[in-house]
């Protein structure tokens, strides 16, 4: 009998095994699956696609570098670009705002008449919450068009975005195509792989592919370098943000706010406000 532990799967929501996954060639079947349970587009349009470069052009040497996840033009010409985003970025808007604007742009290069610019598709898919909707906080994606804000009227579609939250998804649900993908992506536990491997033959052609990953050496070192990256700048952030709250509370010892109204607005126990004011 053998000794050897059985591997441990891989997280497919760390960025680069997303992109191992979803973005190799040989797995166009499972790509078209997830996007399909996404976006709005006719069958027709998933007939031939091509996965492109994931590095967006620069067009001046001072431009910032972009870099997407996965990046792909379907048959009709749609540009459709997904980033997974596991740490909580609040320059996560405005960024994916530029990568998506930076390809539309791109296209006018070519020479096109602004008729035959083609759509760009926008997906982002975030492990925190991402969007704040006070009307309906547990949707887990949107759908962001250029729209009247009074009437919803729409000016135009030919810039896209959509927001998948995976915090936000509910612990069970219809399971839909889109549920089962995302609580693909968010699971971590065999179990959940096997669970949801069950629901969709496709899905489990995706848990089959994790597997293959999981047991490939480069893969391995290319998710553990990307964990550690990940838990360093989490690390980094939290450290600054405890700086930058620590700052607020010497502040407010020092217009003479009680400890009680500290831990009010701050959060932060009692206890340790009164270590820092003795401080």
């Amino acid at each position: 009998m053998s000794n050897d532990k059985p591997t441990k799967l891989l997280l497919p929501k760390v960025d680069v095994i997303f992109k191992l996954l979803f973005g190799d060639k040989r797995n166009k079947r499972i790509l078209i699956d997830f996007l399909k349970s996404v976006l709005d587009l006719p069958d027709d349009d998933y007939e031939f696609i091509t996965i492109d470069d994931t590095h967006l052009k620069r067009e001046t040497i001072d431009d910032k570098l972009g870099i997407v996840d996965v990046k792909l033009t379907t048959k009709s010409g749609k540009i459709v670009h997904i980033e997974m985003q596991v740490l909580e970025d609040d320059d996560m808007p405005e960024r994916v705002t530029y990568y998506n604007s930076k390809i539309f742009v791109t296209q006018l290069k070519s020479g096109k008449d602004y008729e035959n610019i083609n759509r760009t598709i926008t997906i982002v898919i975030a492990d925190f919450e991402l969007v704040k909707n006070e009307a309906h906080p547990n949707k887990y994606h949107h759908r962001f068009m250029h729209n009247d804000c009074e009437t919803g009227v729409n000016f135009t579609d030919i810039l896209e975005i959509n927001t998948l939250e995976l915090q936000k998804i509910p612990p069970e649900s219809d399971h839909t195509p889109k549920y089962d993908w995302l609580k693909f992506l968010k699971a971590e536990r065999e179990e959940e792989f096997d669970m949801l491997a069950e629901r969709s033959p496709v899905i489990r052609e995706a848990v089959v592919e994790l597997r293959r990953l999981s047991q490939d050496e480069e893969a391995q070192r290319l998710h553990d370098m990307r964990e550690k990256a990940l838990w360093g700048e989490h690390s980094r952030l939290r450290t600054a943000q405890n700086k930058a709250l620590r700052e607020v509370v010497k502040n407010s010892i020092g217009i003479g706010l009680t400890d009680e109204q500290i831990s009010q607005i701050t959060g932060m126990p009692i206890s340790e406000i009164k270590t820092i004011r003795t401080k």
